[in-house]
């Protein structure tokens, strides 16, 4: 007979593992499903070069995200907070809404219904989009109602189908299809590592990882794992098992580009996936992609609905989790059957507004482990705002807001600013001065930066009739 401490490791074992797929669920929507393919053709002789830059943004910068959220013990209010209690609120609620109802959920459900029930099975119309998304959020929201049950919804159940038929889709690609790259296009040709980052970044993983970790912790409290640390080293494992398939699977995908005939008649990735599909597999390859596609946008809304709907509960208690979580799914039903294009112009801008200031957070929340018993306020508060301030440069300039295109030239001077990511050396030479100001001032913390118990692990009744939920976990 197997004994306690037995049993309770497997137990945990199980635990890590089903949350590690549920994050990979989370993170792989119909986004990632389509941008790899469309890197494979573009790319050509560098796609080595420009998939390790795209696994960099879309693999490492996640995976090193749910590690930091981790570490504030409770989530991207608490972490942004160290950067001043005002940012820490406005960015956090900026995330989540950008991340969730107003603009990735709608867009989730607008995607699943137009390349997984329209392009497959022709079924247009006003009247069937709106069946769908109906459909689609009804069951979206079922799931996200049992919420110490959505990791095993999406690790145990979902996540397998969706790796299974992806794995089918891929290999019957690969395996029968061996036509020449062509000529990389010219952002490739010229740096593919740093195209394959700025590709990375439009699956907005990073960002989406602030909101799911909250998920995570979560889904170890219900698990009755409270103590820090070690909910600290098990987020850890969860992400890189999730970070270890989106590995894969970006690879697989970004493969099958590589080896596509006609590669210059697609113009994006879900063309280049239903075609693979259907050239591969006929009629079965119809269904497997439309599978593929309704899959990867549910397990994503299922994650935005509950991760939204944690974080306004501990932030507005006034309303429950299930009341949030209805709030914002009737939000993106309907921003999913009117106007979503206005949505998605409005909102990509903000995306990469928050961006930079997103990843100078993490990244000093990573530094910080290196001297948990100091505090750093200098270097999260220049970080972050100097990471803003050169954002918003470049969504100026790139947009010529109040006439700035003439600011142009002499911004060019900054380092990758013509790329997109002229918030880097700026971001890092100033908080490497901050940081040594820091370290100078000799400040110290009360305690670990990880360290005791996380209080008052999310868990509710898992019944959809119970409006009783405790605030998520702080440190």
């Amino acid at each position: 007979m197997a004994s306690p401490t037995t049993l309770s490791s497997k137990k945990t074992v199980t635990t890590v593992f089903a949350v590690g797929l549920m994050l990979f669920s989370m993170f792989f929507g119909a986004g990632n499903l389509i941008f790899p393919p469309m890197l494979g053709i573009e790319s050509g002789d560098r796609f080595a070069p420009a998939i390790t830059g795209f696994l960099v943004a879309g693999v490492v910068l996640p995976v090193i995200t749910i590690i930091a959220v981790a570490v504030s013990g409770s989530g991207v209010r608490d972490m942004a907070s160290r950067a001043g209690v005002i940012f820490g609120v406005i960015f956090s609620v900026v995330v989540y809404l950008s991340i969730g109802s107003f603009y990735a959920m709608p867009r989730v459900a607008a995607i699943g219904y137009e390349l997984g029930i329209e392009s497959t099975f022709g079924l247009s119309g006003t009247g069937w989009r709106v069946f769908f998304t109906g459909l689609f959020f009804a069951v979206a929201f079922v799931i996200v109602l049992f919420p110490g049950k959505v990791a095993d919804s999406l690790g145990k159940v979902l996540t397998p189908a969706l790796l299974i038929l992806l794995t089918v889709m891929t290999i019957a690609v690969i395996a029968s299809m061996n036509n020449p790259p062509v000529a990389p296009t010219e952002e490739y040709a010229s740096s593919p590592l740093i195209a394959g980052i700025l590709q990375g970044y439009f699956t907005m993983d990073s960002i989406a990882a602030l909101a799911f970790a909250i998920v995570v912790v979560s889904s170890f409290g219900a698990a009755g794992i409270t103590n820090h640390k070690r909910v600290v080293k098990l987020s850890a494992i969860s992400a890189c098992i999730a970070g270890f398939f989106l590995m894969l699977v970006y690879l697989g995908l970004g493969f099958m580009g590589t080896r596509m005939p006609n590669k210059e008649s697609y113009s994006d990735g879900a063309e280049i996936l239903s075609s693979a599909s259907k050239l591969t597999l006929g009629l079965t390859g119809d269904i497997i992609f439309s599978a593929v596609v309704l899959l990867a946008c549910l397990t994503t809304a299922v994650g935005l609905i509950a991760a939204s709907a944690s974080f306004f509960e501990e932030l507005l208690p006034q309303l429950s989790y299930r009341s949030w979580a209805m709030i914002f799914t009737v939000i993106a039903f309907t921003l999913a059957n009117l106007g979503l294009e206005r949505i998605l112009t409005f909102s990509t801008p903000i995306i990469g507004l928050i961006y930079p200031p997103a990843i100078a957070l993490i990244v000093t929340s990573l530094v910080h482990l290196l001297v948990p018993r100091r505090q750093l306020p200098l270097t999260y508060r220049t970080g972050v705002y100097v990471a803003l301030i050169f954002s918003a440069l470049d969504l100026i300039v790139s947009n010529n807001l109040f006439g700035a295109e003439v600011l142009a030239e002499p911004l060019a001077i900054i380092p990758l600013f013509s790329a997109g990511l002229g918030w880097m050396v700026p971001t890092v030479v100033a908080a490497t001065i901050a940081f040594i100001f820091d370290m100078q001032r000799g400040l110290t913390r009360d305690d670990d930066l990880v360290s005791g118990e996380i209080r008052d692990p999310l868990q509710r009744d898992e019944t959809p009739s119970s409006d009783t939920s405790q605030a998520l976990n702080r440190s």
